[in-house]
């Protein structure tokens, strides 16, 4: 085995950090490096913590739809099996060691979570602070940004040796409290080494002698670039944050775009269809389809490409408003009261985006993710403008810059849309 040298470093997550750091330690993206002492061990306590607030979440809500997998002694629980973990979620202030062994006893397991950005704002907005400046200097992936949460203590990972999707990097934030340690191959070498067994190959032994070796512990950071051969190892319980940069294929991107025109602009219809009786030259039956498209009124006289471009600018508006996440935040289930004696404040490090519509007579708010439609009116810009600069304004400050004309209730409605979706909160 190989064994790969730790950069070791003082001070992690600044702007100078992600370029003279990690930037130059990865060789902008390209090579796997482990950072030592990134995160401070009270906050790796802070972050599992909240990780242990999504288990409660998943265990509320009896789902697996976020990629919430679980794997006792290598095997994965089936739905029936769940059920009993469902029915036994962590306390309040109960750690990942203290449940874990209150549902497993001695037994090793494995947990995947998927979409944590999704599942805990407080962990999302810790997590944009980090990774804020890093994005300002590579770019915004155009599938976005996700993190996948491990948590375990189940040996090698049960995929076996594999790649990840093309076109994915990763940043490993490691929470511990127990250490792990990646092992990743040489392209050419593996590949030469195992031949048609090269994907999730478990046989693991007989490659490790060929393998680099990545050891790291609570706070430490790895990073491994897109298409590396790679196995991990968590022989003592431990939770890892995996951030992703999604740089996949250009097809997928299309994809992505023709989803957003049917997730947007596709009517809810279940109607059945009717036989197509005319001559093969006529294709007015497709109409039966088609009218269910409800494209808006200021773009749906445009050119195909032209129409596809502003898919892509609703789409890379919404992305940026919610700091390069693909998936947004739950929205509040229970409104805030707000009074004109209340203040409020930008939830950063996100940050409200606005567009007029072709047509200039509605203007679309981007809110961590998702769209609202207001009426277009100058002083509703000029509203999010102000409280994209990070202060704290009270609610009658906002009102002074909306229309004097306008009644209370309609301030009320637009503080309290931009509050339900989590882009701004209530200062107590």
């Amino acid at each position: 085995m190989i064994q790969q040298e730790t950069i070791i470093q003082e001070k992690a997550f600044s702007s100078n950090w992600w370029e003279d750091t990690f930037l130059k330690g990865t060789e902008t993206l390209t090579k796997t490096s482990v950072f030592k002492d990134c995160i401070s061990k009270d906050e790796t306590t802070l972050m599992r913590e909240e990780i242990m607030s999504i288990l409660r979440l998943l265990c509320e809500l009896q789902t697996t739809q976020f990629g919430f997998r679980v794997y006792v002694e290598g095997k994965q629980l089936l739905k029936k099996e769940m059920q009993a973990l469902f029915d036994t979620p962590p306390k309040i202030g109960e750690s990942i060691t203290e449940w874990s062994t209150r549902i497993f006893g001695d037994k090793k397991f494995g947990m995947i979570i998927n979409r944590g950005e999704k599942l805990n704002n407080e962990l999302a907005i810790r997590m944009a602070h980090k990774i804020s400046p890093l994005l300002e200097q590579v770019g915004t992936p155009l599938l976005g940004v996700n993190f996948t949460i491990f948590i375990g203590n189940y040996g090698w990972t049960p995929l076996g040796i594999h790649t990840d999707a093309p076109g994915e990097s990763v940043t490993h934030f490691h929470l511990g409290p127990g250490d792990k340690t990646m092992y990743t191959w040489n392209k050419e070498e593996y590949e030469e080494l195992a031949g048609d067994k090269k994907y999730n190959n478990k046989d693991v032994e007989k490659f490790l002698p060929y393998a680099n070796v990545h050891p790291f512990k609570e706070g430490d950071l790895y990073y491994m670039p897109s298409n590396e051969f790679h196995i991990g190892r968590s022989d003592e319980l431990s939770i890892g944050l995996t951030l992703w940069l999604n740089n996949h294929q250009k097809k997928d991107l299309a994809k992505k775009l023709m989803n957003v025109v049917l997730d947007q602009y596709l009517e809810e219809n279940e109607d059945t269809m009717s036989p197509d009786k005319n001559p093969l030259e006529d294709l007015s039956a497709a109409e039966q389809a088609l009218a269910l498209i409800k494209l808006p009124e200021d773009i749906k006289n445009l050119p195909f490409n032209e129409v596809m471009e502003n898919v892509f600018k609703d789409y890379r508006y919404s992305l940026y408003s919610n700091s390069g996440y693909w998936t947004r935040p739950f929205p509040k289930e229970d409104e805030t009261k707000y009074t004109l004696e209340d203040s409020f404040v930008l939830v950063k490090p996100f940050v409200m985006k606005y567009v007029e519509t072709l047509d200039r007579k509605n203007i679309y708010i981007y809110v961590r993710g998702t769209k609202v439609v207001l009426n277009n009116h100058a002083c509703i810009k000029t509203l999010i403008e102000t409280i994209n600069k990070g202060e704290v304004m009270t609610i009658k400050e906002a009102f002074a810059i909306l229309d004097s004309e306008w009644d209370d209730n309609i301030g009320f409605y637009i503080i309290n849309l931009l509050d339900t979706h989590n882009g701004i909160r209530k200062l107590s």
